[in-house]
């Protein structure tokens, strides 16, 4: 998925962090479990919302001892299913060809 200015936005590669965030509530346990190091997901994360104009993920710092969480907007859990549904469509489409 492209915005109006033809950058990309959103695509497997985030669909895939984001469903590993909502699984986990971490992006750091995300990013372990996907083998990205924190800081590139964080970028990802960041970059997208910044081409969206809309969060993604809600972020809660934790202290010395850790505790932090994150967890999807409901914006961000809309944009998942939604590609989700269209790249199921994309994928019958294509089963139907020749």
């Amino acid at each position: 998925m492209v915005n109006e200015k033809g950058e990309s936005v959103f695509g497997d590669g985030l669909t895939e962090l984001l469903e590993t965030i909502e699984k986990y509530h971490s992006l750091l346990e995300a990013s372990k479990h996907l083998e990205m190091s924190y800081r590139y997901a964080l970028h990802r994360i960041t970059l997208a919302e910044e081409r969206l104009g809309q969060l993604l993920v809600t972020r809660v710092r934790g202290g010395a001892k850790g505790g932090g969480s994150s967890e999807i907007t409901g914006f961000g859990k809309d944009l998942v299913v939604r590609y989700r549904k269209a790249q199921s469509r994309l994928d019958s489409v294509l089963k139907e060809l020749p």
